[in-house]
């Protein structure tokens, strides 16, 4: 780590006076301007703390280019870092290869960085940043209680470990295979469950609904939650979902739960120990998640769960329930938010096909769910790996070469 040096991060912006700026100011850019299509608008739900979620601009608004041409010192292009300086601090975007559009206008709540190029890799600062240690160094200076703020004053000052330019590409390159990878398994699940779903399409194209619901197919289930105020209850090997952990699924495959309980929580909570590969939708707040866990899951009271008897019906009934995610949540209520009750997703009549045609539909449609399934376990291993190699290299304690090694074996 001889040749490796702190620094800050205006030290590491391009020259020019908008390398580092703000988005505009206030209401100049506010919702009455958007537009569905122009110049697209980073806002804080296009970044995330998730490391590899460079950026989310699947979803996103847009600006007119008049608009657009008022905020020249808020634009950024590829190369450039987007960072939130009001709400969740500590969210950091980058803008490269992947992104949507050549070209964006950065909201009231964020800033943005133009890296100089001459002695900054884009990729390596993105990473940097991302590591555990530089988000504990920005949350650590915010201001403010109920909203966290970060400023550009603040961002300037931000330190960091940096290499030699060659190195932090090498350091670049290692970390942004694995992502590429996992991006790759993503696009893979995505196209398994999308062909899955137009199997089901063309399979109930000439189906009525019939006498059949939901609840004289299957047995439908919800969940609980064991009392907080007791430790004994919590801690333990047995996964319990709540609908977080679905929501923040890339696809509808359960392999961990953020928290876990004991056998003495199970006893204590409304929610059984669903067999693998239960049909888990949430139903509350967000209605018409998915996910088949892989393990046997408790879950907590904003779920439905549905227990097909047999396989072949599992499928067929997982492919239901996601076709009719609109008119769910047009029989939800609630006041806070929206609920769908047990009670009228357990009357919602289904189609149901021959025996024969559901066992030929299960048969076209499972491996196209386990080749997903496994794309998914894949990214989950190869983001592990991500996570532990970034705080080594970006400390100097692991060797690119090294790393590089990792990764090859990895990928």
């Amino acid at each position: 780590m001889a040749d490796w040096r702190s620094v800050k991060i205006e030290d590491l912006a391009a020259p020019g006076k908008n390398s580092l700026a703000t988005g505009p100011f206030g209401s100049a850019i506010g919702s009455r301007f958007f537009r569905e299509e122009g110049v697209p608008v980073i806002r804080g739900s296009n970044l995330s703390l998730k490391v590899g979620d460079r950026l989310l601009d699947d979803e996103i608004v847009f600006v007119d280019e008049s608009k657009a041409d008022e905020f020249s010192r808020s634009v950024a292009r590829q190369g450039d870092l987007v960072f939130t300086c009001w709400g969740t601090v500590g969210q950091i975007g980058l803008v490269d290869s992947r992104a949507r559009f050549d070209r964006y206008i950065v909201s009231n709540k964020q800033m943005k960085l133009t890296p100089d190029p001459k002695h900054t890799d884009s990729l390596f600062l993105y990473y940097a940043l991302s590591s555990p240690e530089a988000v504990a160094q920005v949350q650590g200076v915010a201001i403010g209680s109920s909203v966290p703020g970060f400023n550009l004053t603040q961002l300037r000052q931000v330190v960091i470990s940096c290499p030699p330019l060659y190195e932090q590409k090498a350091i670049a390159e290692a970390l942004g295979a694995l992502d590429d990878k996992i991006v790759g398994n993503e696009r893979i699940a995505t196209v398994a469950i999308e062909l899955a779903d137009a199997h089901y399409a063309r399979a109930v194209r000439e189906l009525d609904f019939g006498p059949e619901t939901f609840a004289s197919t299957a047995t439908v289930a919800g969940g609980g939650t064991p009392s907080t105020k007791v430790e004994g209850y919590w801690g333990g090997e047995i996964a319990w979902s709540t609908p977080t952990d679905v929501t923040a699924l890339t696809a509808p495959y359960l392999f961990e739960t953020g928290r876990t309980i004991t056998a003495k929580g199970l006893e204590n909570c409304a929610s059984q120990l669903y067999p693998a590969q239960s049909i888990l939708m949430t139903s509350r707040a967000t209605i018409g998640a998915f996910a088949l866990p892989q393990m046997p899951a408790a879950v907590n009271q904003g779920f439905i769960v549905v227990l097909p008897p047999t396989e072949e019906l599992r499928w067929w009934l997982f492919h239901e329930m996601r076709s009719r995610v609109e008119e769910m949540i047009s029989l939800a209520n609630g006041s806070t938010f929206l609920e769908l009750s047990r009670k009228n997703f357990k009357a919602m009549p289904i189609r149901l096909a021959s025996d024969q045609n559901i066992a030929e539909f299960a048969r076209a449609v499972s491996p196209l769910h386990r080749r997903a399934a496994q794309a998914a376990a894949e990214s989950r291993t190869l983001a592990t790996l991500r996570d532990t190699l970034l705080p080594q290299l970006m400390s100097g304690k692991l060797r690119v070469r090294d790393a590089e090694k990792i990764v090859e074996d990895a990928v």
